[in-house]
């Protein structure tokens, strides 16, 4: 029986640049997230050691829960750095103008490149799913049990919640948004919100007003249930209808029963997975919280730029380590840092012009479109003087 291949034949040339990649692209990753982990939270955490809110054992152990996030944060720049101390070596030693000269294209060079760093789009996102996300939790709760601090906790005053709605127009098929639930408490405290206030209406007018006590929301059943209150119906005219006393009163609101949830779990961005980021993106679009939408899409669409953005390193790094000239020299650190600085300045200000709604969040992939545009001109660039 005929054996089959799930991936296609690699030839020789592909696997010979392949195992001189490989070496330095896990002696990137590996001194990359060493200094920039160390950068990243070791100063600070030191100052806790010798403030005495941290033990050394409990130092290593934040260390080690961190180490995962640093690595998906370094695999683009080493994957840069690999790529182009690989190819200018084999430039420098001829042997890429060898291989060239025997009617090898300079694309074809560059496809092993491309295909390794293709390989680690997916590996990047499932590992930073299911170990990087869950590993921040960990490191976030570790750290503020030692600094005596309880993020459950969760009590404030003038609580505000709102959701906004939308119909469709009967003459159009035009979108119309309106205020459907308007929630205020004076207060929260001991897992209720205290002397609520609810505003219920429609599209066109204010239809009912309820005050109660005390109320509690519960996220998971998406009901919100009021206590000692008074339900008031607002007539046609605007003028107060009938009255209604209650000890006790349901009311579906999952809008606001997960907004509430979502505070008193005050996850961080970067401690949730891709299902709670979807769900907050819909509890912020319902409560009418346009910026904190925007830049929770941003932080969602850069979870698959970054992994993405490995394979238009790999070709940038590729493209410029290419050298048909070897005599022309140049440093590979300093060529990766200036390439990084300015592929985070072009993101930076993307993210600024985003969530400021000047652009459409879709310009978050910007850096990497330019980075495959300039590593596509240095091919073709290269490969018509050559």
């Amino acid at each position: 029986m005929k054996k089959i291949n799930i991936f296609p034949q690699l030839s020789l040339l592909e696997r010979y640049l392949i195992s001189e990649l490989i070496p330095p692209l896990l002696f990137s990753i590996a001194i990359v997230t060493i200094v920039a982990e160390s950068i990243g939270i070791s100063f600070e955490q030191f100052k806790f050691l010798i403030e005495r809110q941290l033990t050394f054992e409990r130092l290593i152990y934040l260390h080690l829960l961190k180490l995962p996030e640093f690595i998906v944060f370094a695999a683009p720049i080493a994957v840069l750095l690999a790529t182009i101390f690989t190819y200018k070596k084999l430039s420098n030693t001829s042997e890429i103008i060898a291989i060239h000269s025997c009617g090898v294209s300079l694309d074809k060079l560059v496809y092993p490149a491309v295909m390794v760093a293709a390989l680690l789009i997916p590996v990047l996102f499932i590992f930073n799913e299911v170990i990087v996300i869950p590993a921040n939790y960990k490191a976030a709760i570790t750290l503020e049990k030692a600094m005596n601090i309880n993020r459950l906790y969760f009590q404030k005053n003038d609580i505000f919640y709102q959701q906004i709605d939308d119909e469709n127009t009967l003459d159009s098929l035009a979108q119309q948004n309106y205020l459907k639930h308007l929630l205020y408490a004076e207060r929260f405290a001991d897992g209720q919100m205290q002397q609520v206030t609810l505003l219920m209406r429609d599209s066109e007018k204010l239809k009912v007003i309820i005050k109660s006590r005390f109320a509690e929301c519960y996220g998971q059943q998406k009901f919100c249930y009021f206590y000692e209150g008074v339900k008031n119906i607002i007539n046609a005219d605007g003028s107060y209808g009938e009255r209604i006393k209650f000890d006790t009163m349901p009311l579906y609101l999952p809008n606001i029963a997960l907004q509430l949830q979502i505070d008193q779990e005050t996850l961080d961005n970067r401690e949730m997975n891709i299902f709670q980021v979807y769900q907050r993106l819909l509890v912020f679009q319902k409560a009418g919280d346009r910026r904190n939408f925007r830049s929770l899409q941003v932080h969602l669409q850069k979870r698959f730029t970054l992994p993405v953005s490995c394979a238009v390193f790999a070709l940038l790094g590729s493209a410029i380590g290419i050298n048909l000239q070897p005599r022309v020299r140049y440093n590979s650190f300093s060529l990766t840092l200036a390439i990084i600085l300015l592929y985070d300045a072009v993101q930076l200000i993307t993210n600024i012009l985003i969530i400021s709604e000047i652009i459409s969040f879709y310009w978050i992939w910007l850096p990497n479109l330019v980075g495959t545009g300039a590593g596509v001109y240095l091919l073709i660039k290269k490969s018509s003087s050559s």
